[in-house]
């Protein structure tokens, strides 16, 4: 630095300390959500196991963990304790907190790992067992019963060997291998705004899919050429979008079954209900910039440039997981 500029630099930091003025620390960096959706605090669970029936539980008997988690509390006496449960339904992360009380023996510490199965005490000679489910508020007995039968197992997806991560908030699709990163891109969306809720709202959905179809060269159809050449298609609508729909009236509760099971099997789901269909990611019909379209250009399908589906296109097999929040 030249010593005329030091001389300066020196000078504002006297002036600055003797009159007093606030030293304005820089600000903190804006959490990446790629990053905190994929390497949460600690491992989310991989599924919950059955809600222990407490009235038959035997002294002696060995309590464990519903679910891979951390532990949050201990009690005092060392009689109860607390473990946080991170787990993925659909697109988001969530929390949930499972509760053991009326145990001999917890040796456990708080921020401690468990596994699911992990043993956390055993019941107490004269105590009155207990195991509690929260999911926002205290489930009930049906509830948990229920809570933990539709969560047995579970997707973790830093885990797929193939995995997209698509930010409606940021405009840009990650393409990983078990979790590791290997490209990012810049995407537009749907022309409104907001995730999708039925056919014909040019809205982009939000949720965890699975690529069933790629297609590139002559897409056949009317549009074809704004696909840029390029077609790969993911199963919208998923379960958590038929139940939104038997909520509404769209879907009925067979439809709702055949869904599910078509998404498990990582296969195309039903696309005749008012849930619409028809959502993939494919180029477009020539260059396009955010600043000029908003990153609102399609009917709700992900627009990629098309030299970038183009560079991907090889490297996301059918049956990649694709995650749109």
């Amino acid at each position: 630095m030249p010593a005329l500029a030091l001389s300066r630099l020196r000078l504002v930091v006297l002036l600055t300390c003797s009159l007093g003025l606030p030293s304005v620390a820089p600000a903190a960096p804006a959490p990446d959500a790629f990053e905190a959706y994929l390497r949460p605090p600690h491992p989310p669970a991989e599924g919950f196991a059955p809600m222990p029936d407490g009235q038959t539980a035997r002294a002696g008997s060995e309590v464990r963990a519903l679910a891979r988690g951390r532990v949050a509390e201990v009690g005092a006496d060392g009689r109860s304790v607390v473990l946080e449960h991170l787990y993925y339904e659909n697109h988001a992360l969530l929390r949930a907190r499972s509760e053991y009380s009326g145990l001999d023996g917890v040796a456990l510490r708080p921020g401690t790992l468990v596994t699911r199965g992990q043993v956390l005490g055993r019941v107490g000679e004269k105590a009155r067992p207990a195991v509690t489910l929260h999911s926002g508020r205290r489930l009930s007995a049906a509830e948990a019963r229920r809570f933990t039968a539709l969560r047995e197992r579970l997707l973790l997806p830093a885990e797929e060997p193939s995995l997209l991560l698509i930010s409606h908030d940021d405009f840009q699709l990650r393409l990983y291998a078990r979790g590791r990163e290997l490209a990012r891109k810049e995407v537009s969306f749907g022309q409104a705004a907001g995730a999708k809720e039925v056919r014909g709202d040019n809205r982009t959905p939000k949720g965890m899919y699975f690529v069933t179809q790629k297609l590139r060269g002559d897409i056949p159809g009317p549009y074809s050429a704004f696909y840029g050449g390029h077609w790969i298609r993911v199963n919208y609508p998923n379960p958590w979008d038929a139940e939104r729909g038997v909520a509404s009236g769209f879907v009925d509760a067979k439809t709702r079954e055949k869904i599910a099971l078509e998404w498990a099997a990582r296969r195309n789901t039903v696309a005749s209900t008012r849930l619409g269909s028809g959502i993939g990611l494919h180029g477009w019909a020539g260059d396009w910039t955010l600043a000029e379209s908003g990153g609102r250009l399609s009917w709700g399908c992900v627009v990629m440039h098309n030299p970038d589906i183009a560079s991907l296109y090889e490297r996301i097999p059918e049956g990649t997981m694709v995650v749109l929040f």
